[in-house]
């Protein structure tokens, strides 16, 4: 009788299996709310389309993963403390390509994202503005772990060159999440970057029913941590405020023939409400009026947008 085949499988004892693919799923979970929560962060501070997508998750070891990134980028370690005290203190490192950081930093600074695309070593005034950008993410990454760990997220330190960096073994085992950031005109790599042996001693608290068994309260106090998250985001985001005396309907033909010093009769007196619009959207009504020798309008009511 012939004896079955048996398949046998390469083992690397250098770059043992630490996570089920539940895990890793789970890891994956949290990094996607994160992506989430930083592609809406982006857009409210640049006013421009930003999406930050996960490409992949994988286990591998630290050599290799510095071994992948390219020589300008922005290497930025987090320390990742826990409020429970119990919970030892982790790293979590984040490389974000150099077109990403000159993009944010030409947009930060009033420009219009064009100069994104250049090869050289980031100026100190630019590092400095490009870690309160990071101060944010450093927000986002706290409210993305809540639902799994309550953390906060400190800044360790900025590098360029990550090379030549070297804040674990290169023989350690870590998780890195790959992603893609996808902006109007370009789309560049972003990695994080989570040692492994300290993402073990936190799995029990990585799974659903640790999140299920939170209690009301922190629940209610993470979503009121992502609203204010989202908040925070919109209040810097800029929207076109226009005062609308009047609209009339013109023939064609009676606009080509308007000339300098010609009369338009408007429909309204010049003592009735007029109507605020926010982004093209009528949003308030208001009066005519001055305020130290400058025209003013008062708000006087909201406009129901239903009845629009």
């Amino acid at each position: 009788m012939d004896t079955p085949k048996m398949e046998i499988k390469a083992y690397d004892f250098r770059s043992p299996k630490k996570f089920a693919k539940e895990q890793l799923k789970t890891i994956e979970s949290l990094h996607e709310n994160l992506a989430r929560n930083l592609s809406s962060m982006i857009t409210g501070l640049t006013r421009s389309f930003c999406e930050i997508q996960i490409t992949q998750v994988e286990k591998k070891r630290y050599s290799e993963y510095t071994n992948s990134l390219s020589d300008f980028a922005l290497f930025t370690s987090f320390d990742l403390i826990p409020i429970d005290e119990s919970i030892e203190i982790t790293l979590l490192l984040m490389t974000i390509h150099p077109e990403i950081a000159y993009f944010l930093i030409d947009k930060l600074m009033g420009g219009d994202g064009s100069g994104y695309n250049l090869i050289r070593e980031f100026t100190e005034i630019e590092m400095l503005l490009f870690e309160k950008f990071l101060n944010k993410v450093g927000r986002q990454i706290e409210i993305s772990w809540a639902k799994y760990l309550e953390i906060e997220a400190a800044i360790k330190t900025t590098e360029m060159n990550p090379r030549i960096i070297q804040m674990l073994a290169p023989e350690d085992i870590v998780v890195v999440i790959d992603y893609k950031v996808t902006f109007e005109h370009f789309e560049s790599p972003m990695k994080i970057c989570l040692p492994a042996q300290a993402l073990e001693m936190m799995m029990d608290r990585f799974t659903p029913k640790f999140a299920k068994s939170s209690n009301k309260k922190a629940d209610d106090n993470r979503d009121e941590m992502q609203r204010t998250a989202v908040l925070n985001a919109l209040k810097v985001a800029e929207v076109e405020l226009k005062v609308v005396l009047d609209e009339i309907q013109l023939d064609l033909n009676d606009v080509l023939q308007l000339e300098i010093n010609d009369l338009i009769p408007l429909t309204k007196r010049y003592d009735e409400p007029v109507t605020v619009k926010l982004d093209d959207h009528p949003w308030y009504t208001a009066k005519l009026g001055e305020t130290k020798f400058q025209k003013a309008v008062r708000i006087e009511s909201l406009i129901d947008t239903e009845d629009v």
